[in-house]
């Protein structure tokens, strides 16, 4: 018989099998649910390098104490002290065959690898982060090339962007 052989983080089984799990919850922003709406209407009027890149969702999730995201069309989130991995991803519409990249920024510096939407690839941006006190962090566009305009984007990155951040212990 092998009655408490399997543990789970040291924890074993009760009688029944079961286990008793106790852990902190999870904290994380969860932004982009695949809802539509224009990229027009998120008051950006330019799809070039140095552009601020805008995500959408009417009710994302913010189970970080003290940090802010709002709803609707944004392009920053607040975030207080601590530590995170952030990742986001989108998708954009081109003219041509192009390339299209996002980043995230701390002001004028960016502090992240960013997310690249071409053609022939495509890859999530992403960050960690360990930040001493409350900061604004922003998406712009890092690299433009062949990307159609603000109109013609249509719903596109409002159905395909998100954000994800996890605050780490």
């Amino acid at each position: 018989m092998s009655y408490n052989a399997n543990k789970i983080n040291n924890t074993e089984p009760q009688a029944t099998g079961a286990y008793t799990v106790t852990s902190g919850a999870t904290a994380v922003i969860s932004f982009g649910q695949g809802e539509s709406d224009l990229y027009a209407n998120s008051g950006q009027t330019l799809m070039t390098a140095g552009a601020s890149f805008f995500f959408y969702d009417t009710a994302p999730v913010n189970t970080i104490e003290g940090a802010t995201v709002n709803s609707g069309w944004i392009n920053s989130v607040t975030l207080p002290a601590g530590k995170y991995q952030i990742t986001w991803q989108s998708h954009v519409v081109f003219s041509a065959t192009g390339v299209c990249g996002v980043g995230l920024f701390d002001g004028t510096t960016q502090v992240s690898t960013p997310m690249q939407i071409g053609d022939v690839e495509s890859s999530i941006g992403a960050a960690f982060l360990n930040i001493t006190s409350t900061k604004i962090f922003t998406f712009k566009i890092t690299q433009s090339t062949n990307v159609a305009s603000v109109a013609s984007q249509l719903n596109t990155p409002a159905e395909h962007g998100y954000i994800f951040i996890l605050k780490v212990k």
